[in-house]
């Protein structure tokens, strides 16, 4: 129970490593506040939420929308009067190639993936400064932005690039403020998003290659973002933890190889 009594907004938990994290809240006795672009699927998180007897309330908005982001933070206070921790794990994925992709979305991407960093921090900020034990902020990054080159990844690896840059500064300005600020990046997850953009078998193929064979699941990233949201942790900020089973340090060309076959 690291987390009684602590109310935490999860961006992006209708599915995948969202919901994962939230349900891992919950567990641990955290009030969660769902946030989902979808209803349905956030209304679901909430259900199982219900289920733990925990708390939890949905907020609805797309983080591409600067209104939808205050609406969350607001939404939090006033179905629980505080906010202790933001996990950001919602983003947007645009594949294709630079002279191919249409300018509308890239910058979708750019609203989705770097803008709403911006306005969830500067929205969240004056709640979490009186967070008691340090406010949190989370970040859901990506290993793709540490690899040199994915095919077809180019604006997604890049904007998650600047997630990384922007925790880092924003760890030290908010250190003053009393919030910590990290980044978890996952490798390659088994999402039902990562599915159905890659397929049954291609996943499984990838990872035959990693340094632990296996595919990456949503509770490997909901440990990792726990850990540094607790108490354990709290002389840790400004720093990433790269959670993927050591894939960005195979080498690349068997990678690409298996991405351009698929």
């Amino acid at each position: 129970m690291r987390f009684q009594d602590k109310v935490v907004l999860v961006t992006g938990a209708g599915r995948g490593m969202g919901r994962a994290i939230a349900l891992a809240y919950a567990a641990e006795g955290a009030k969660v506040v769902v946030s989902a672009r979808t209803p349905k699927y956030g209304q679901e998180t909430v259900e199982q939420i219900k289920v733990l007897n925990r708390e939890a309330a949905l907020v609805g908005g797309d983080i591409a929308d600067r209104a939808a982001i205050n609406s969350m933070v607001e939404g939090a206070i006033d179905h629980f009067g505080q906010l202790d921790i933001v996990v950001h794990c919602a983003a947007d994925t645009a594949h294709g190639l630079i002279t191919e992709m249409p300018d509308e979305t890239f910058d979708h991407l750019v609203r989705s993936n770097i803008q709403s960093l911006f306005w969830l921090a500067k929205d969240a900020a004056p709640y979490l400064t009186k967070a008691e034990n340090k406010g949190r902020i989370i970040f859901i990054s990506s290993g793709e932005a540490n690899r040199k080159y994915t095919p077809t990844l180019i604006p997604y690896g890049s904007s998650k690039a600047f997630m990384n840059a922007f925790a880092r500064g924003l760890a030290v300005e908010f250190g003053a403020l009393n919030i910590l600020v990290n980044v978890v990046e996952p490798g390659l997850i088994g999402t039902d998003h990562m599915i159905s953009t890659l397929g049954e078998e291609l996943p499984h193929l990838l990872a035959e290659h990693f340094p632990v064979p296996r595919l990456g699941q949503s509770a490997d990233i909901a440990s990792a973002v726990l850990f540094l949201t607790s108490n354990e942790a709290s002389y840790i900020t400004g720093t990433s933890l790269l959670v993927d089973g050591g894939a960005t340090m195979v080498a690349l060309p068997k990678i690409e190889e298996l991405l351009k076959k698929s």
